[in-house]
């Protein structure tokens, strides 16, 4: 049964909302779309709440094949450039995973 993987975070310091989309849209998005086991996987950023707390600043939605299998994406060879660069992109403190099963009606 798929899972669908919640992962929220802030920017780092420094890092702009421009410089954060020019990397989602060239590196982060297409790499780790194409990986085994992914079978979705959407970038939102975030422009308010209705409660005024925010989970943070992006939030990002996975379907996986299985948590497992979602675990096993960051170890690939291929994404190892990606990852790095994500931990200097999003404030480390901030990152928040979450994952679930969807309730179908």
């Amino acid at each position: 049964m798929s899972v669908t993987v919640f992962i929220t975070y802030d920017l780092a310091p420094g890092v702009t909302k421009d410089q954060y989309w020019e990397w989602s849209r060239e590196i982060d998005q297409p790499m780790a779309s194409r990986q085994p086991g992914v079978l979705s996987y959407e970038i939102v950023w975030i422009d308010g709440t209705g409660t005024g707390e925010t989970p943070g600043q992006v939030v990002e939605v996975i379907e996986a094949e299985s948590w497992e299998a979602w675990q096993k994406v960051n170890e690939y060879p291929e994404m190892q450039a990606a990852v790095a660069s994500f931990f200097q992109i999003a404030e480390k403190s901030s990152i928040r995973v979450f994952y679930g099963t969807k309730i179908e009606g």
